[in-house]
């Protein structure tokens, strides 16, 4: 699914700015992107966690909890994306390539997830 793999591109993109502006260091390792994009995640979510309000009432499970919503959103906008797009290529006569999406990413600290829109 090449749209799944471009959203997570795009997120370990966001993940690394991130990590550049609050000091850290996005680590990479020999297991692969998707390893690494988890592990990181799992670090920013804990980070985040223990800076906002969200560590009022919630514990590390949580952040595990929220790597699986946001990998839950970006597989179902992979999903919508893959449909969406041979729908515009088929009726607009587009290329596949002329189409992009991009992806923006919002805390919420309240409930300590990522939302995709």
């Amino acid at each position: 699914m090449p749209y799944l793999e471009q959203f997570m591109q795009q997120w370990k993109a966001y993940l690394s700015n991130e990590f550049t502006a609050h000091g850290f260091v996005y680590l990479e390792t020999k297991d692969g992107d998707f390893f690494d994009i988890k592990a990181n995640s799992l670090v920013y979510f804990s980070w985040l966690r223990t800076t906002s309000r969200a560590d009022d009432g919630f514990d590390e499970s949580r952040d595990a909890i929220a790597w699986k919503m946001l990998e839950r959103q970006l597989r179902e906008l992979a999903k919508k994306a893959e449909k969406g797009t041979f729908d515009l290529v088929s009726k607009l006569h587009l290329e596949e390539n002329q189409i992009q999406i991009v992806l923006n990413f919002s805390y919420d600290d309240e409930q300590h997830i990522v939302y995709v829109s």
